[in-house]
């Protein structure tokens, strides 16, 4: 019997090693509006915290808080130049190609489920020949808008609809920041922190994951089947 027949994956940080496709997209982001872009290290502190672009980008530029209709432009800014060029900078974590295959002979449906861009999601799954692995890619999406994680709403109106035979119980959300783990507890899901990834280990323990992991190899024997 399968202790978890859904896992749900987020992608930054977890299937996918991103840093530097977010790294170059802000750097050009920044260039091209003609400002002094920040320092790599403080674009990695603002990945560490999980947040979307309309979160970071106030982070890094903090004139763009209080001011909607700029920071949208800035989002729009951004994902244009990852979706048409920082995207290939984008590399599979170790162990991915082999996974995937392995949960689905189990039966296991995977999801995805990120505050990042749909679009640049799809793109990167479809190039690493990995879309026929996923059930289902919930990503930001302007034609779909939905809270964004912490907050359980793609679970509820999503992703718990699409499988009402399977329980919360039965559902393993693996992730490697905060976001991905209170999402996983306001939605009554079992966690599994991704430590190889970008979470800071002390945010990301105090948020109390039921599994943790330092390589994907690690998540197989937590979600086969039991003998």
């Amino acid at each position: 019997m399968l202790p978890y027949p859904v896992v749900i994956f987020d992608f930054d940080g977890t299937l996918c090693a991103t840093e530097n496709a977010i790294l170059y997209s802000f750097k050009q982001a920044f260039d091209q509006k003609g400002i002094t872009p920040p320092s790599p290290d403080a674009i990695r502190q603002a990945i560490g915290t999980g947040g979307n672009l309309s979160e970071l980008l106030p982070l890094l530029h903090p004139p763009l808080q209080g001011n909607p209709e700029e920071l949208e432009d800035w989002v729009l800014h951004y994902r244009h130049i990852y979706d048409t060029d920082g995207g290939r900078l984008t590399t599979l974590f170790p162990g991915v190609e082999e996974l995937l295959p392995r949960l689905k002979k189990e039966g296991i449906a995977c999801v995805v489920i990120s505050n990042k861009g749909q679009r640049a999601i799809e793109d990167s799954l479809e190039r690493f020949h990995l879309r026929q692995y996923f059930d289902m890619i919930v990503g930001d999406n302007p034609k779909k808008p939905l809270k964004k994680k912490p907050d359980p709403m793609a679970y509820e109106q999503v992703i718990k609809p699409h499988y009402s035979q399977c329980s919360a119980s039965q559902m393993l959300m693996v992730g490697d920041t905060e976001p991905d783990l209170l999402f996983a507890k306001n939605a009554g899901l079992a966690s599994c922190w991704a430590a190889y990834g970008y979470g800071a280990e002390e945010i990301c323990l105090a948020a109390q994951p039921t599994y943790t992991i330092h390589s994907l190899e690690e998540l197989y024997p937590l979600v086969a089947a039991k003998a």
